[in-house]
């Protein structure tokens, strides 16, 4: 649950900015791997169903339970679409 949620969210933002890097510098065949790359181990059987890589978004399964931190709302790829508990 929140673990796996944890890492496959960690791999999907590396995944995201290698490729972004990859891109600005003309080099496309590592903007490729590195989506691949992305692709592969977010397929791992201890990562797979953790959320859906859209292109380079990707929106977890699971929550982080930031929203409860005082000030807290929702992450950048957050299950929900506001805090739990808002109106």
């Amino acid at each position: 649950g929140l673990l796996r949620g944890n890492a496959a969210s960690a791999l999907a933002g590396a995944g995201r900015e290698l490729e972004r890097w990859a891109r600005r510098e003309g080099r496309t065949d590592t903007a490729a791997r590195a989506r691949s790359l992305t692709t592969g181990l977010l397929a791992h059987p201890l990562l797979a169903g953790t959320g859906t890589l859209t292109g380079t978004s990707f929106r977890r399964r699971s929550c982080c339970l930031y929203y409860r931190v005082p000030g807290g709302g929702v992450c950048g790829d957050c299950c929900f679409t506001r805090p739990p508990g808002s109106p």
